[in-house]
């Protein structure tokens, strides 16, 4: 009863009471009518009765009056939220009929309200001149070009390219829109335009490329002479000179690898990194990386071992060179990184109702500090501690593996415990129709 006095107290002079009141004043005029011309106790009886009647569609209507009140309240509260982003933003229901759009989706479409708020979007629309772009927005497969996309994953992130009315570059997240009781009400989209972030990693691309291709010739030649050196072709070499000579070709090869590390990042952002992807078989991978790096864990003291699917796993489609350099970089990883006694496990699993797997490298190595797990993927990072034990390396490899997963339309991710090792997990979709247009 509180409760509905402290209700109608912040609705008294609301004009949607209006009603609620005519009715009072009928009500008082009937109970009058009633003790003047109706014999007692019948006016009495009519009277209770008209009053009970009464307070129920009272408490019914104020509840309801509050219900629209604070509707009206989250709605505007929203559209504040929704108005002071930059950013353009647009709501759509299941139907994809537009409910709500910024000012700065607005501009961006070079639309008024009126034209968007309503507004039932089909993909026919995509070649309309006034809703060809919203239309793209809704339904971004219809882009000239989509360059990037999560699959089965809210919030969605799809990056899409505009050559029409202007060379643009667009990230659009999407999410749910789900009411109190768990019911999908629509979607939610925002719209960040990535244009100039692009143009400046492209100048940075183009730099790296530039300079890698540069060093690469003639570090190649150095390494050729290194070698004809080693070979004694040009004369025998004492003790001191063969472990000089051996040192230069480490440091040589390390070299070397950071140039083609830095040549396949410039590749693999602009696009050009060539995959070719085959059916192929992914246990067969495995085990010619672990034939690679087994005399790098032999003389780390490291053991590999391959536990292989208990699952009847077929050949499917992917890229076999990126996937091996994929497992390339993670072993590596898990060696160098490792104790002494240590081991390396590799495992399969299928994932549950998914056309999945996932692949997973486990260490006993040193594993990762909780500060340094948010980075791990980034360009260019090396942990403090691995600068104290690795001057080698310039932190690409752990990046050129995920994005070589990403577009394999597939996900990597670590966890860790320092000083008890790490494990590095990916997948990969054994269904192509899962891999992203490159």
């Amino acid at each position: 009863m509180f409760k509905f006095f402290a209700k109608l107290k912040r609705h008294f002079f609301s004009s949607q009471l209006l009603l609620f009141w005519f009715f009072g004043g009928i009500l008082i005029g009937q109970i009058v009518f009633n003790f003047l011309w109706i014999d007692w106790p019948l006016n009495l009886i009519i009277s209770i009765g008209l009053f009970v009647f009464y307070l129920i569609m009272a408490v019914i209507l104020i509840e309801n009056v509050d219900k629209i009140y604070r509707l009206d309240v989250e709605r505007n509260q929203i559209n504040a939220i929704i108005s002071s982003i930059d950013d353009p933003v647009i709501s759509y229901t299941q139907n994809f009929e537009i409910v709500l759009a910024n000012e700065a989706m607005v501009k961006f479409l070079n639309l008024s309200k009126k034209d968007l708020i309503g507004k039932i979007v089909t993909p026919e629309l995509s070649n309309d001149v006034h809703y060809g772009t919203l239309a793209k927005l809704i339904f971004p497969s219809l882009a000239p070009v989509v360059m990037e996309r999560t699959i089965d994953s809210y919030p969605e992130k799809i990056k899409i390219k505009f050559f029409q009315p202007k060379e643009m570059v667009l990230e659009i997240v999407t999410t749910k829109v789900i009411d109190d009781k768990g019911h999908l009400y629509g979607f939610l989209r925002i719209v960040h335009d990535l244009t100039k972030e692009e143009v400046l990693r492209k100048i940075q691309s183009d730099f790296i490329t530039i300079v890698a291709h540069q060093l690469r010739t003639p570090m190649s030649g150095l390494a050729w002479i290194l070698e004809l050196l080693a070979k004694k072709d040009l004369g025998p070499l004492n003790p001191e000179q063969e472990q000089l000579l051996n040192d230069g070709q480490k440091a040589m090869q390390e070299s070397l690898k950071t140039v083609e590390d830095l040549l396949n990042v410039a590749q693999i952002e602009e696009g050009r990194f060539g995959f070719q992807f085959i059916v192929a078989d992914l246990e067969k991978i495995i085990e010619e990386t672990f034939i690679k790096f087994e005399p790098s864990a032999q003389k780390s003291s490291v053991k590999l071992i391959f536990h292989r699917p208990e699952f009847n796993l077929k050949p499917f489609v992917m890229d076999p060179l990126r996937i091996k350099l994929v497992l390339e970089i993670l072993v590596d990883n898990a060696i160098k990184y490792n104790v002494e006694n240590g081991e390396v496990r590799i495992k399969i699993d299928p994932i549950e109702n998914k056309p999945f797997i996932m692949i997973s490298i486990e260490d006993t190595g040193k594993g990762v500090s909780p500060e340094d797990m948010p980075r791990l993927f980034t360009k260019f990072f090396r942990s403090k501690q691995v600068l104290k034990e690795q001057t080698s390396g310039i932190g690409l490899g752990l990046y050129l593996a995920k994005n070589i997963i990403e577009r394999h339309g597939g996900k990597i991710s670590a966890r860790s415990v320092l000083g008890r090792g790490s494990i590095f997990t990916f997948t990969l979709p054994i269904d192509p129709d899962y891999i992203p247009a490159q």
